[in-house]
C-alpha cells in the first residue's frame, strides 16, 4: 500500500513563517541559498511557491525583470541550479545590503 502525502498547502500553511501575519498566496519558508545574476551574487532570506526575497549588494528597480539561478544544496552534497525569473516587487536599502523579493513569472526545476 502506498503512502499517503499531503498536499503541499498543508506544509505551507503548517510550516510557513508567521502565518498569521502573512496576507500573501503562499507560505514562506527560511532558506538561506546563494542567488545567481548577471550583475552578481545575492543569499536568499526565504522561499516561496510565488517568490523569492533575497539579499545584495546590487540594486533591482521594482517593476524590473529578473533572471536568476537559485542554488540549493540537495541531500549528499550536490547542487541543484533552478532557474527562475520575475518582476522585482519590492527593494529596500538595509544596513548589509539591498533586499530584494520578486515574484517568479518562470520557475524550472
Amino acid at each position: 500500500m502506498a503512502a499517503r502525502v499531503a498536499p503541499l498547502s498543508y506544509y505551507a500553511k503548517k510550516y510557513a513563517m508567521n502565518p498569521s501575519k502573512e496576507n500573501r498566496l503562499a507560505g514562506r519558508f527560511p532558506t538561506y541559498c546563494v542567488v545567481e545574476f548577471e550583475s552578481g551574487i545575492g543569499l536568499t532570506n526565504n522561499l516561496s511557491t510565488t517568490g523569492v526575497c533575497f539579499t545584495t549588494e546590487e540594486v533591482f528597480d521594482v517593476g524590473s525583470q529578473l533572471r536568476c539561478f537559485i542554488l540549493m544544496q540537495k541531500k549528499g552534497g550536490n547542487t541543484r541550479r533552478i532557474r527562475c525569473e520575475g518582476k522585482v516587487v519590492r527593494a529596500e536599502k538595509k544596513e548589509n545590503g539591498w533586499e530584494v523579493a520578486i515574484n517568479f513569472t518562470t520557475l524550472e526545476w
